[in-house]
């Protein structure tokens, strides 16, 4: 099942849908489903009546990337589907990707998500022949940790050389606006967490399956065309305070992180954001130092919340170590 999300952003929709139902199928049954997130601009009606074999859900109200998709995910585990992939309204799908990236996972079960890398998007073409902004940080920063850009060394989060398949990258994680995960790995990991509603989830989702002993990766000889910040993404308070919020949050649920590193990293953070030296762009310091009192208000309001994640995430590497030892 293809799942895609969207906030009004109905002039993305056609050539997203469109490439995705037509997709070399042949010997897959490909469910492709829209979930809207209470849209004000006509998408619904728009791809209920120009795309009828797409399946459409309309949530009541917005809510937000993670639980937007897990309304989806839940309906493909729901269904028996083997494979879900998330896929942004800003992208263009080659006809062979989905089948790809299915062939991949089937012949290596140890896989429990897979990307493409990113192209740039052009409406006018279907040319894979130039990386976007993500995809040139991606092979920049190889297999470092997911904060290797901050400067802190830390052991990197890829698998071991042996058992790898081959033209694989194990990056940090596999970006939410095109992520292809199996169903077996979701039914032991849970989906995204939806206390981070936007930002920060397919990374957590990522760790969370590599703990549970599942293998994550993009595969270099398969592409998508994105365009990125079609949506949610585009410079404004809201991405400013949650990548701040959820980079916190984030960083202070992950068990692999030695509290006395993370404290470092922390203020390292701390320090910059209260400046107006946000992850997402530059903003005068008053701003910047506002932002960031409402991301640590929330934050300071999660702590129950992040310790009993650090419990589940601890049980979840616990459960992973003892089904590799088998």
């Amino acid at each position: 099942m293809t799942i895609t999300v969207g906030t009004n952003e109905l002039r993305w929709l056609d050539r997203c849908l469109g490439s995705l139902l037509d997709s070399d199928t042949t010997g897959i049954d490909l469910e492709v489903c829209y979930v809207d997130n209470d849209s004000a601009d006509g998408s619904v009606e728009h791809v209920r009546e120009k795309y009828p074999r797409a399946t459409v859900i309309r949530n009541d109200r917005n809510l937000g990337f993670a639980g937007a998709n897990n309304v989806g995910m839940r309906r493909a585990l729901e269904s028996g589907a083997d494979y879900v992939f998330l896929v942004n309204p800003d992208t263009w799908t080659p006809p062979g990707l989905v089948r790809g990236l299915t062939e991949v996972a089937e012949e290596w079960p140890e896989y429990g998500i897979l990307g493409p890398l990113q192209y740039r998007y052009d409406a006018d073409s279907t040319a894979l022949d130039e990386f976007n902004d993500w995809t040139h940080t991606v092979l920049w920063l190889g297999e470092q940790h997911a904060f290797a850009g901050d400067g802190i060394a830390h052991p990197s989060t890829a698998g071991p050389a042996e058992g790898r398949a081959p033209r694989t990258l194990e990056h940090a994680y596999v970006q939410g606006s095109a992520l292809f995960a199996r169903t077996a790995m979701l039914r032991e990991t849970g989906l995204f967490d939806e206390v981070l509603h936007t930002y920060y989830e397919e990374t957590d989702l990522c760790r969370r399956a590599r703990w549970a002993g599942w293998r994550v990766a993009l595969h270099l000889d398969l592409g998508i065309q994105h365009r990125g910040g079609g949506g949610a993404a585009v410079p404004s308070e809201y991405s400013r305070v949650h990548m701040r919020r959820n980079r916190y949050y984030y960083l202070l649920t992950d068990i692999d992180w030695h509290p006395a590193k993370a404290a470092r990293l922390a203020g390292r953070w701390l320090v910059a954001d209260l400046r107006g030296h946000s992850v997402v762009g530059r903003v005068p310091a008053a701003t910047g130092a506002r932002e960031t009192a409402e991301a640590l208000r929330w934050l300071a309001g999660r702590v129950p919340t992040m310790r009993s994640r650090r419990r589940s995430h601890r049980a979840l590497r616990a459960r992973g170590a003892k089904g590799a030892s088998r």
